[in-house]
């Protein structure tokens, strides 16, 4: 099939693929984490988030920013949730907003879909580097207000400058454990990404696809800016497959008409709890950032050139 042949790329042989992440078996209490989150407002999610952090070692801070108050977003300022590892002269960014939506009638849906299993999978992923000895600094980043137009990735862009940012990994969306999928590869300058990710995805054994077309999220505000970058979301096989004939092969899908990815039937819908969420793919998850992380650490120049 034509989709994974250009999709699952073979790593480039200018550089080897990086072993696998040496741990004792899957990480445990990834959902008991996730559990501790769904469900809750915004703000409440921030705050058990900081205290995940915290009990993995870290020391996170707050970057606050100004936000315009609106019928389904209420608040007039966000929090940024930065957790730091390692030292260098510029940053590796890995991102994930934690913030949810708020329905018509008011209530907030759980938001474990979207995208409070990559918030807490990232508050591993920081820990797990913080064994490696890197040559970036990393900034792992629980974005706000994602939900309300990329005010958080906007406000942390703008602070930060493109020239400090040599890349940035954004994660949005855990609702399978057999594919992970990525893009925009339409978008240019990030080759240097999509060639580690690949490399990383060959040493965590995981199926990677690429979309030319992607949908949105933290990661334009880096694009725009210059920076290389790219996003990521957990799915299963053929709900992948099915997903990039959607956004990508228009009316030659061979999809029937009307029809909608699954996904998009569950975030922003009171439909998105933890019964779609599974640690396999959290774990999934973790291995693949951690290993794009580190060959991304030897694949970038540390200074700006």
């Amino acid at each position: 099939m034509a989709l994974a042949c250009s999709s699952i790329a073979a790593p480039g042989p200018e550089r080897p693929a990086l072993p696998a992440e040496p741990r004792q078996g899957p990480l445990t209490g990834l959902l008991d984490d996730l559990g501790r989150i769904v469900g809750r407002e915004t703000v409440d999610r921030g705050d058990e988030l900081l205290r995940m952090f915290e009990e993995r070692g870290l020391e996170p801070l707050v970057q606050e920013f100004p936000a315009t108050a609106t019928e389904h977003q209420p608040r007039e300022s966000g929090k940024n949730l930065i957790a730091t590892v390692g030292e260098g002269p510029r940053d590796i960014v890995v991102g994930a907003h934690y913030d949810v939506v708020r329905l018509q009638d008011g209530t907030v849906v759980g938001g474990a879909v979207d995208n409070g299993a990559a918030s807490v999978v990232l508050t591993r992923v920081a820990e797990t580097l913080g064994r490696h000895e890197l040559s970036h600094r990393v900034r792992v980043v629980l974005f706000d207000l994602e939900e309300a137009g990329l005010l958080g990735s906007q406000a942390y862009v703008q602070a930060e400058g493109a020239a400090r940012v040599a890349a940035m990994v954004n994660v949005d969306v855990v609702v399978g454990d057999e594919t992970l999928m990525y893009g925009p590869t339409s978008h240019e300058g990030n080759d240097t990404v999509y060639r580690s990710l690949r490399v990383a995805c060959a040493a965590s054994e995981i199926a990677c696809m690429g979309f030319p077309r992607y949908p949105p999220s933290d990661d334009r505000p880096f694009q725009a800016a210059g920076i290389p970058n790219v996003s990521l979301a957990m799915n299963g096989a053929t709900a992948s497959h099915q997903m990039w004939l959607a956004l990508n092969a228009g009316p030659e899908s061979g999809l029937r008409e009307g029809f909608m990815p699954e996904v998009f039937g569950i975030i922003h819908s009171s439909r998105d709890t933890i019964e779609h969420v599974s640690e396999t793919a959290m774990n999934h998850l973790h291995d693949l950032v951690v290993a794009l992380v580190l060959e991304l650490d030897a694949a970038l120049p540390e200074s700006n050139p």
